[in-house]
């Protein structure tokens, strides 16, 4: 009965028709009880069981469906930006590439959530940071420099300057990725870095206002 776009949509549709109508022939009703599938609750569990193992509910033309024009779509972006990023103009020198285990470029994808929003566990403070660090645009001294905004480009341990090289590499604030002097190399050593020094490429703390002001 989930209406969203899906592979079963047309028949979720067909579905929500047919109650309309029953619904509207009288004094009729449905109750919806919610079970956790973990609590594996008699009658529940086995229909939970037997739906599961049911093939995907396909519609009668999938090649016009919108769950097939939404697949088409992203597949083609993905591969545009894949082919795109083999150029250095259009890469850029702040973006960091991470790599998959296969020693390919890791791919993102907006359709069911992507690899990087994967890797965090739904967490969207790791997330907010895991895209400052890979897009250099983050609360640190380099990009307060590069936009000329008015804030310390010291790092909390006292270098002169806070580049992201240094909070991965050399930063006396934080605990180093896996004791290597590198960079994260992987999109899981960097969600493990992120997770480890939960700090690192946040906001800054203000520090306390000048006398006379409050």
């Amino acid at each position: 009965m989930n209406p969203s776009v899906h592979s079963g949509q047309e028949h979720s549709l067909a579905v929500c028709r047919a109650l309309e109508q029953w619904f509207a022939n009288g004094d009729q009703s449905v109750t919806f009880v919610m079970v956790h599938s973990r609590f594996e609750w008699g009658p529940h569990h086995e229909a939970h069981k037997f739906v599961r193992d049911l093939p995907p509910i396909s519609s009668r033309h999938m090649a016009t469906s919108l769950d097939s024009f939404r697949k088409k779509a992203t597949a083609t972006c993905l591969d545009s930006w894949s082919t795109m990023f083999q150029n250095d103009k259009y890469q850029g020198h702040n973006f960091l590439l991470l790599q998959n285990l296969d020693g390919g470029i890791v791919q993102l994808t907006y359709a069911k959530g992507g690899a990087w929003l994967g890797e965090v566990s739904g967490s969207l403070l790791v997330f907010t940071r895991m895209c400052r660090s890979i897009l250099r645009h983050a609360p640190i001294g380099s990009y307060f420099q590069r936009f000329n905004i008015d804030e310390s480009h010291r790092c909390e341990c006292g270098v002169p300057l806070q580049t992201r090289d240094h909070i991965f590499v050399a930063c006396r604030k934080h605990k180093l990725l896996h004791g290597d002097c590198r960079v994260p190399k992987y999109i899981g050593e960097l969600w493990y870095f992120l997770d480890t020094n939960p700090k690192a490429f946040a906001q800054r703390t203000p520090g306390p206002a000048p006398k006379g002001i409050r």
